[in-house]
């Protein structure tokens, strides 16, 4: 079982994913940036449990890449 103390670091910034926005909508939203004191660094758990994200993983809902349009 994972510490609470583990932190997992984020390759640019941390986001909430849907999951989040569903269990918490009025603190998070899907693709916003997480708290800044957890921007760069945040608990394993929430990754783990899908709450949190990369922003480079984060596609967007509703966005069209350029590339799709090609």
């Amino acid at each position: 079982m994972a510490d609470d103390n583990d932190k997992v670091t984020a390759i640019t910034c941390w986001v909430w994913t849907a999951k989040a926005e569903k269990v918490n909508a009025t603190r998070s939203v899907e693709g916003e940036p997480i708290w800044p004191h957890y921007q760069q660094q945040a608990p394993k758990r929430w990754l783990d449990e899908g709450l949190i994200q990369d922003s480079s993983e984060f596609a967007g809902s509703g966005q069209v890449d350029l590339f799709e349009l090609m």
